[in-house]
């Protein structure tokens, strides 16, 4: 014998929706050591600008999630980024050579400004 069970769950919106955001009832759904959100076993039956009434089939940790277009990841956001890090890394490295062959400025502060550059390098 199988049997659906469905609850309603209400959950309350930070801001009220503007026109064009849909509104999306969404489950976490965790796989081994990650976790994601997903609509599976939830929908959306009701609600207003304020509210959303969500229909689930399970017990979870829920919520309610809003787009007013696709996400994509930026392409120049990636490349600043990347150039960004490695820029950092260079810049680090000659700090580290630096600090390693300027032992007449050897002292305390010099000691742990390299341990720091050796711990962000990492």
């Amino acid at each position: 014998v199988t049997f659906n069970v469905t609850f309603n769950v209400t959950l309350r919106h930070r801001t009220a929706l503007r026109a064009g955001e849909e509104p999306r009832c969404m489950s976490w759904q965790t796989t081994g050591t990650k976790g994601c959100w997903t609509p599976a076993g939830c929908t959306r039956v009701g609600g207003d600008a304020l509210r959303s009434i969500c229909a689930c089939t399970h017990f979870s940790t829920f919520a309610i999630l809003t787009a007013i277009r696709p996400i994509t990841e930026s392409f120049a956001l990636m490349v600043v980024t990347y150039v960004g890090m490695s820029v950092s890394l260079v810049c680090l490295f000659i700090a580290i050579i630096t600090f390693l062959l300027c032992r007449s400025l050897w002292s305390v502060s010099v000691t742990l400004h390299l341990q720091l550059s050796i711990c962000l390098f990492a």
